[in-house]
């Protein structure tokens, strides 16, 4: 339901123009319309969970927020392949994910490219980011944000994570 019903207003596209550089917003709104309400919704929680951890870097925060989806670009994925990978991953993860392979063309390649896409995200959103020279950290970030907690974790990383568990 929500993302028939996602959007962004005026407000939001001012707090992500006085965040993001030209190619951030780019990539940003290249992804689909949920997609870009998810990253906000992110940003948003972060900058509230943030408040309790006064050393956190809120500007390389808000940043990796916005941008930790980016590697889901408008027209990668239909929305019943995003449905059916979803579904997939909740019951037989690792086969899921073994069965994932970039590239699209047929009907199974397409649904594959979802499943794909679902698992390492992360890894294109970084390489994307560092392709038109975002900062390494804010990559690092990303790369990371749905790995396993490590005890050398950036307060960052963990704080992204936890904004993006709860939407």
């Amino acid at each position: 339901m929500a993302a028939l019903t996602a959007k962004v207003t005026d407000a939001d596209r001012e707090f992500i123009a006085k965040r993001l550089n030209l190619n951030e917003k780019k990539l940003f709104y290249g992804m689909n319309l949920p997609d870009q309400h998810h990253a906000l919704n992110v940003a948003y929680t972060a900058i509230e969970l943030a408040k309790n951890y006064p050393t956190v870097d809120k500007e390389i925060l808000v940043r990796c927020a916005l941008l930790h989806d980016v590697g889901k670009q408008r027209g990668d994925v239909s929305t019943w392949d995003k449905i059916i990978t979803v579904i997939a991953h909740k019951i037989f993860p690792a086969k899921a994910k073994a069965w994932g392979r970039p590239g699209r063309g047929s009907k199974v390649s397409n649904l594959r490219h979802a499943v794909y896409l679902y698992f390492h995200h992360p890894m294109r959103s970084a390489e994307m980011l560092l392709a038109i020279g975002t900062e390494q950290k804010i990559a690092d970030i990303i790369r990371l944000h749905h790995t396993a907690p490590l005890d050398d974790d950036s307060l960052e990383l963990i704080i992204l994570r936890q904004a993006d568990d709860l939407h």
